[in-house]
């Protein structure tokens, strides 16, 4: 197992990353971030494993068609799942947005997606997806949340405690270490 960090931020950097790698045979990748609520039963801390993401970003393109989503690893969202449910930790699936602007979302964009039932927007998973579909490899994002972009404010909460972050990576790990054959 191999925990990378320090990397950059937006989909190029994690896109660069994955290449990389899985020049060197690795063949499973798990995102784990923070995103932006869009919904308001969202909590700071709480938890959200994406079933698919929204490319409103520019690397994704380069690696796939245009379609609106691209799609994590069915076998990895799975084990996420089940480490989540063993876990007993309260999480969400659902639909996440990924932009490639930090703080780049317009109030008209946050109203559509939220409609939509879009749970959160970071920068990176459409692009994994999408590099990691070409590539044949796999993988799937895991978040906490950050902020809020649920009222007419933004409301930040960058402030995670321990405990959080423990989490993300118990989680992560638990995950990769069912995927070992």
């Amino acid at each position: 197992m191999g925990i990378c960090g320090g990397f950059g931020i937006g989909a190029p950097a994690v896109a660069v990353l994955i290449e990389e790698l899985a020049a060197f045979g690795v063949n499973n990748f798990l995102s784990i971030g923070t995103a932006g609520a869009l919904q308001k039963d969202l909590r700071l801390g709480s938890y959200v494993i994406c079933n698919k993401a929204i490319r409103d970003e520019g690397t994704s393109y380069h690696y796939l068609k245009p379609e609106k989503f691209s799609y994590p690893s069915a076998n990895i969202m799975k084990n996420l799942v089940e480490v989540a449910k063993d876990l007993e930790l309260t999480y969400s699936l659902g639909i996440i947005w990924t932009i490639d602007a930090p703080y780049g979302e317009t109030i008209e964009e946050i109203d559509i997606y939220r409609k939509e039932g879009v749970l959160t927007v970071e920068m990176e998973a459409a692009a994994i997806f999408a590099v990691a579909k070409y590539l044949n490899v796999e993988a799937a994002a895991l978040f906490t949340i950050s902020d809020y972009l649920c009222g007419d404010k933004w409301q930040l909460h960058f402030h995670f405690t321990e405990e959080h972050l423990k989490t993300l990576f118990t989680i992560a790990k638990k995950t990769i270490n069912s995927l070992q054959y």
